[in-house]
C-alpha cells in the first residue's frame, strides 16, 4: 500500500494565495508512473493537495477511509478490486468524498456503470491537465464533471427516446435544474422558495419517472435530451 497521511500543515489548511480551503485529494492507480505524474501536475496548484495513493482497488478503500479526503481519482481498472467496486465500497461509507474515474475507457457503459454507483466525474487519461485541474475543483463545489466527449457518447447510446420534459411538471423542472447546478435540498427549496419536504417529494418523483437511483443518473439523463446542460470542464 502506497500511502501517506497529512501533515500539519495540510489537514483543513489554507491557500496561502487565495485564502480558500485546499481540496485534499487521494490517487488511486496501479502504475507508478501515471501517480507521479499526476501527482506533478496536481502539485503545482496552491489549492490541491495530494495527501494519500494507492496501487490498488482494495487498499484505495483503506487510504480513503483513513485519510477522508475531498476527491478521489479512481482508475477503472486495478490489481484487488475494481474502480466501480472501489467507489461503491467508499461512498457507502465516506458519502462526503467525492470519486472522479479517471480512465482510458470512453465506452458509455463504462460511464454509466461508474455514474450509477455515485462517482462524481469521469475523465479521460487522454484529457489535458487543465480539465483534469478544473475537474477537481468542480466536483469539490459539488458539480458533476464528464469530459467532453463523454456526454455525446452517452446520447448516441441511449436506447429510450421519450423526452424528459414529457414526463416531468414544471415543477419537477425546475428541481431537477436546481440539481444540475449541483444545489443541495436545503438550497433548492430556498431559491425555489418551497419546504424541504416538498423538494424530497418532487425528488422522488423524478426518480420514479425518469427510472434512475440518483441525482447524477437523473441529470445526465436529462442532460443528453437538452433539458438541463452540465458544465463542461473546458468551460469553467
Amino acid at each position: 500500500m502506497i500511502s501517506r497521511s497529512p501533515g500539519p500543515d495540510e489537514a483543513g489548511s489554507l491557500d496561502p494565495v487565495t485564502g480558500a480551503g485546499v481540496t485534499t485529494i487521494v490517487l488511486a492507480e496501479d502504475h507508478a508512473l501515471v501517480r507521479e505524474g499526476t501527482r506533478q501536475i496536481l502539485s503545482a496548484q496552491s489549492d490541491l493537495r495530494v495527501v494519500g495513493e494507492a496501487a490498488r482497488g482494495d487498499e484505495a478503500v483503506r487510504v480513503v477511509l483513513e485519510l477522508r479526503p475531498d476527491v478521489v481519482l479512481m482508475d477503472m481498472r486495478m490489481p484487488g478490486m475494481n474502480g466501480i467496486e472501489a467507489t461503491r465500497q467508499i461512498l457507502a461509507r465516506a458519502p462526503a468524498t467525492k470519486v472522479v474515474i479517471v480512465s482510458a475507457h470512453e465506452d458509455a457503459d463504462y460511464v454509466r456503470e461508474a455514474l450509477a454507483v455515485g462517482a462524481a466525474g469521469y475523465i479521460l487519461k487522454t484529457a489535458p491537465a487543465r480539465e483534469l485541474v478544473e475537474g477537481i475543483r468542480a466536483v469539490a463545489v459539488g458539480s458533476l464533471v464528464l469530459s467532453p466527449s463523454l456526454s455525446w457518447r452517452l446520447a448516441q447510446s441511449r436506447d429510450e427516446p421519450a423526452r424528459a420534459s414529457d414526463r416531468l411538471s414544471a415543477r419537477e423542472l425546475a428541481v431537477l435544474r436546481e440539481i444540475a447546478l449541483g444545489h443541495g435540498n436545503k438550497e433548492i427549496a430556498r431559491d425555489l422558495g418551497i419546504s424541504l419536504r416538498t423538494v424530497e417529494g418532487h425528488l422522488h418523483n423524478i426518480f420514479e419517472k425518469l427510472r434512475v437511483t440518483s441525482r447524477t443518473e437523473a441529470v445526465v439523463y436529462a442532460a443528453n435530451r437538452g433539458i438541463v446542460s452540465i458544465e463542461s470542464t473546458e468551460a469553467r
